[in-house]
């Protein structure tokens, strides 16, 4: 990437699911010659993410707003709150859950353009542990 590029929040597609959604503001799709991925995630009250592993990078979830129950790929989990972020390592699997009565919204970031994921892992989470 030689020169600066500017995303618009308007130009940010909003990817629907039932636990939420999915905004992916930088990807190497969206920014040729980037080095990483980019999103906001909305998770609805009481609702979770399915659990998955990221195999080729690692993710960094900052938490803007509402309380998250996060899952620990060594097991158990941690409570995430406004400010509070967490770094999951290549391949470790994992869910998150808001925890919270209103919108859960974190910024999540990967150190690849590419990021890869796979659905269907066991989460190792305990059902409670802060």
């Amino acid at each position: 990437m030689s020169e600066a590029t500017v995303i618009r929040n308007r130009d940010i597609p909003v990817n629907s699911t039932p636990w939420g959604s999915l905004q992916w503001l930088i990807s190497g799709e969206i920014v040729p010659g980037t080095g990483m991925t980019l999103g906001r995630v909305t998770f609805k009250p009481g609702e979770r993410n399915p659990a998955h592993a990221h195999p080729n990078c690692e993710e960094i979830l900052f938490v803007l707003q509402g309380t998250i129950e996060h899952s620990l790929p060594q097991g158990g989990t941690a409570r995430l709150e406004p400010g509070d972020c967490i770094v999951l390592p290549p391949g470790g699997a994992h869910t998150a859950k808001n925890i919270g009565r209103d919108a859960a919204i974190v910024i999540v970031a990967f150190n690849a353009p590419d990021r890869k994921t796979e659905l269907g892992h066991a989460s190792p989470a305990s059902p409670s542990q802060a």
